[in-house]
């Protein structure tokens, strides 16, 4: 069950779900601009990075293989970026069960807090990459990326909606699969699920191109993307549920 849903309008849930397509879309964005331009190292698929991490170990380097260092301050960054938001989102405890007065807000302030603080680093994120050689400033880069990355996903976590990731796709595969499969998924749900991720493979799509076309402005679209779910969430969407 969707316990954010509980004592919200539809409307308010329709609005919260694009946030979170948007969110995903984002975070294709970055993986497709991580990936390819830093080799074998993904910033918010960590589960991608331990496999990349067994591989090092057994030897394989580049070009075939990761680089060992890039993939550990990837999972470094990424854990630190978790812990911090925690300090934020602690009353949420993350997927533990919450009083229903916790999740009567749609949008929670310390979501928002948090998706500001990711804002900031992924505004870094791009001053860096538009000011220097990426590839002389790989660690940096990566560090901040992933630590923004592990702040959105314990943001969403947060959320309590039922088999969302906007950082790493495989929860809402599956959930959206064995909805399917059992033919117990709602058309709300199978559009939230099927919308995020359509959303990251487009935002992959998209950081390809970007790369190839239009290279020192690569990481642009999704500041402006985070900095839009930031305004409307902070804004209209708690206003909205206010009243």
């Amino acid at each position: 069950m969707d316990r954010g849903a509980a004592h919200v309008a539809p409307v308010l849930l329709v609005v919260r779900d694009r946030l979170l397509v948007a969110l995903a879309f984002a975070s294709g964005i970055y993986e497709a601009i991580c990936f390819l331009s830093f080799g074998k190292v993904f910033s918010g698929f960590q589960t991608g990075n331990i496999v990349f991490l067994g591989v090092g170990a057994a030897g394989t380097r580049p070009p075939a293989g990761p680089n060992p260092v890039t993939v550990l301050v990837s999972l470094a960054a990424f854990a630190v970026g978790a812990a911090l938001s925690m300090w934020i989102l602690k009353p949420f405890n993350g997927d533990e069960e919450v009083e229903d007065s916790e999740v009567l807000q749609v949008w929670p302030r310390r979501v928002s807090a948090t998706l500001w603080a990711v804002l900031v680093l992924q505004v870094g994120f791009l001053v860096v990459w538009m000011v220097t050689s990426p590839s002389a400033m790989t660690y940096l880069l990566i560090g901040l990326n992933a630590c923004a990355m592990g702040m959105q996903m314990n943001a969403v976590r947060s959320l309590h909606v039922p088999g969302i990731s906007t950082t790493a796709a495989s929860a809402t595969f599956i959930s959206l699969t064995s909805g399917i499969a059992t033919w117990s998924l709602k058309a709300h749900p199978a559009r939230r699920l099927t919308g995020v991720l359509v959303a990251m493979a487009a935002g992959a799509l998209i950081g390809d191109w970007t790369l190839s076309h239009a290279h020192p402005y690569a990481p642009v679209l999704p500041v402006l993307v985070i900095a839009a779910v930031n305004v409307i969430a902070s804004t209209s969407l708690r206003r909205a549920a206010a009243r």
